[in-house]
């Protein structure tokens, strides 16, 4: 199923919908902040992948991309440490990057038991393509918010994953 031309995922479920209705109503909602955290995620990404859908780029290698964008000769270690994923999840992502020449690897000369990972010139040069999806993708979800709006956003959700975080690392 699709709306306004990006597909729709299940979790936008009933139960969601009556969830953000009651919240809008100012009860509490009966969606938990997780599922409505996880909804809200969904319909960002989903968004998101079919902007980079037009340059043939899939979500998990403008994640990896992304990582190396900002420091390039990563361990596929770090780099999937950094995205959050397990270092297998990001094998057959390094062999399409791979693939694809947007990426490159050699042995790090500090410890030749390592391999770094380095954005090619053209991995580098999709940046300037890449990112405006991402810009793009943040106004549409930024939608009715103003400035103060967006502040506090930001301030709640940091607040929310200190406060989880702290349980993990006690």
């Amino acid at each position: 199923m699709a709306r306004n031309g990006f597909p729709v995922s299940t979790f936008s479920s009933k139960a969601a919908a009556r969830g953000l209705r009651s919240f809008a109503n100012d009860d509490a909602p009966e969606v938990g902040l997780g599922m409505l955290l996880r909804n809200a995620d969904n319909a960002f990404n989903r968004v998101l992948r079919h902007k980079l859908a037009a340059h043939r780029i899939s979500f998990s290698e403008f994640q990896h991309l992304r990582q190396l964008w900002d420091e390039e000769g990563l361990t596929q270690v770090e780099l999937s440490r950094r995205i959050g994923i397990e270092r297998a999840s990001s094998t057959a992502v390094i062999v399409s990057l791979l693939r694809k020449k947007l990426i490159r690897r050699s042995a790090d000369p500090s410890d030749k038991r390592k391999v770094l990972v380095y954005p090619t010139a053209r991995g580098a040069a999709l940046r300037d393509r890449l990112w405006p999806c991402a810009i793009d993708t943040n106004t549409i979800a930024y939608a009715g918010l103003n400035q103060e709006d967006r502040r506090t956003l930001f301030r709640l959700l940091h607040r929310v994953t200190a406060n989880l975080n702290t349980v993990l690392d006690e």
